[in-house]
């Protein structure tokens, strides 16, 4: 029989060099799934690689599991990257949502990955939050649960396709109105039990009722829900058992966000949260040490601080996911040809699927638009990228394709200096007319990736103040436009994807309409422009 505390453990891989203690490691049943990293994922043909050598060494299946919640082209080189799960709310049709799942499930399940960390259920009411932001459908409960549905929706079709992959809805009880990245910091949220039920509650219901099929923690304390001081849901009993099972219904796995955030490594001894984790009512435990975790648990299992009752069941509810993967038997999954693999992602259908949802999403905030001059100026803002081109590249092949082949593109960096003021005020009025592309992007461990430059505002007022037409598009988070002078046009394409870059380039160039309405409120709220 298989060891139950090692499937318990889902090991989390920060690096190439972890491959092969955590391939040790699932041989000796230590571990029940694998997460992995863009860093191991460059093509699907890898990808597939990757995994099948993994479930060959695995005594039980192993659940795989990525973040995916902007389509696996989010993570995986050649894969469809679709437009954030904002850009879904900003276009507001369960039908984009419902295909925005498929896609992510049919590439994902192509490669052997049957774990995708999406939807997020989080209801992004904060404009300051700097981790969640356009990775929430938006700041309205009713929307967020309505598109998540369809987006599980879409999950569950792929499925009857062949593609058996699991949906992981987060980040219970809500993330949506923190204003410090758990990944560096633990916040305690002081909203009342009332204003927890009518906000940031309802779309988990909606996904339960739904039949979501795991759920994941938040490393966030609610004092509302448990009163211990400084205690994340991750490690609370009456948040995960007392109010998700009992109270909420859910009967799907959950799983702790990476233990590895410093909310939770900062905060706590690595054996004991493990330990402390399971007991509060989590089923996995995503953790970069997992041996270190696997031997607490087992210790616990042995001494009776995790009671057989709590063990069964957390081992039940794994088994019962991993069932639903790969048949009541659990039999071990094919290998899958890496070159069909590489045929199956990033297809031209499912690139298709992701330009309707990019046109349906761009959303004009303020202004009105101007025709472009013959040679107009693009500024566009540089940004650090983990994998992908760089800006420049991207920006210069989306303007190539749509045949703007005379546009002056001038780069800029995120915080520009004098002379960058002045030399883009020369080229744009050279130009007779200006775009300023500020690409941002939500980032892990990096809260200030959203925030925008005092001195990016005041490039892009002195530009809008000198009487050319102008405008500012945020490639990303639309509450980055709130500083902007209302003197330029105001869009937002809630992604950096290629998708996106086209869909507003397009818009820019008066071939299309903004067609998306803004999901969410700024600072100070304001209400789209139009249609």
């Amino acid at each position: 029989m298989e060891d139950i505390a090692g499937q318990l453990i889902w090991a989390f891989i920060c690096s190439k060099d972890d491959l092969e203690p955590v391939a040790r490691s699932v041989s000796d049943g230590r571990v029940g799934g694998v997460w992995l990293l863009p860093t191991e994922m460059r093509s699907a043909a890898e990808t597939t690689s990757l995994i099948n050598w993994l479930q060959a060494l695995a005594p039980v299946p192993l659940l795989i599991g990525v973040d995916a919640e902007a389509g696996l082209g989010l993570v995986m080189g050649g894969a469809t990257h679709l437009p954030t799960a904002m850009a879904l709310g900003a276009a507001d049709d369960p039908e984009l949502a419902r295909l925005a799942g498929q896609v992510t499930a049919m590439e994902a399940g192509a490669c052997g990955i049957n774990a995708v960390a999406a939807p997020v259920l989080d209801v992004n009411v904060n404009p300051a939050n700097p981790i969640i932001n356009t990775r929430s459908f938006g700041g309205r409960p009713e929307m967020v649960g309505r598109l998540s549905k369809a987006f599980l929706d879409g999950v569950r079709e792929a499925g009857s396709g062949g593609a058996h992959v699991l949906a992981i809805g987060k980040h219970f009880p809500g993330h949506g109105d923190t204003t410090l990245d758990s990944h560096l910091q633990l916040e305690t949220l002081g909203r009342s039990r009332s204003r927890l039920d009518a906000v940031e509650l309802p779309p988990f219901r909606n996904a339960i009722e739904a039949g979501v099929p795991m759920l994941m923690t938040a490393h966030v304390a609610y004092p509302a829900l448990d009163p211990t001081p400084g205690l994340p849901a991750t490690l609370s009993r009456p948040i995960l058992t007392d109010l998700l099972r009992d109270e909420l219904g859910f009967r799907g796995a959950v799983v702790t966000d990476c233990m590895n955030m410093h909310a939770i490594a900062r905060n706590f001894d690595a054996e004991e949260s493990t330990v402390s984790s399971v007991q509060a009512g989590c089923d996995l435990v995503l953790t970069d040490r997992w041996d270190l975790g696997y031997g607490a648990l087992t210790r616990a299992m042995r001494d009776g601080r995790v009671s057989k009752a709590r063990e069964r069941e957390a081992y039940d509810r794994v088994r019962a996911a991993k069932m639903e993967i790969f048949g009541p038997l659990l039999e071990r999954p094919a290998a899958i040809k890496p070159e069909v693999a590489q045929m199956s992602v990033g297809t031209p259908a499912h690139a298709e699927i992701a330009e309707r949802i990019a046109s349906a999403s761009i959303t004009l905030v303020a202004g009105n638009l101007v025709p472009p001059t013959p040679r107009p100026l693009i500024m566009a803002t540089r940004m650090a990228r983990r994998f992908g081109p760089p800006v420049e590249v991207q920006l210069r092949s989306a303007l190539a394709s749509l045949g703007w082949h005379h546009a002056d593109v001038l780069m800029l960096d995120p915080t520009p200096d004098g002379g960058q003021v002045d030399l883009a005020l020369e080229r744009a009025q050279a130009a007779g007319w200006a775009a300023l592309l500020h690409f941002n992007r939500v980032q892990s461990f990096d809260p200030d990736a959203v925030i925008t430059s005092d001195e990016l505002i005041s490039l892009a007022n002195i530009v809008a103040g000198s009487g050319l037409p102008t405008s500012v598009v945020s490639m990303g988070s639309p509450y980055a436009l709130a500083r902007f002078t209302p003197s330029a046009a105001q869009l937002c394409t809630y992604s950096t994807c290629d998708a996106s870059l086209r869909a507003v380039l397009r818009v820019l160039m008066g071939v299309s309409h903004a067609r998306g309405h803004l999901p969410c409120e700024l600072e100070p709220a304001r209400a789209a422009v139009g249609a």
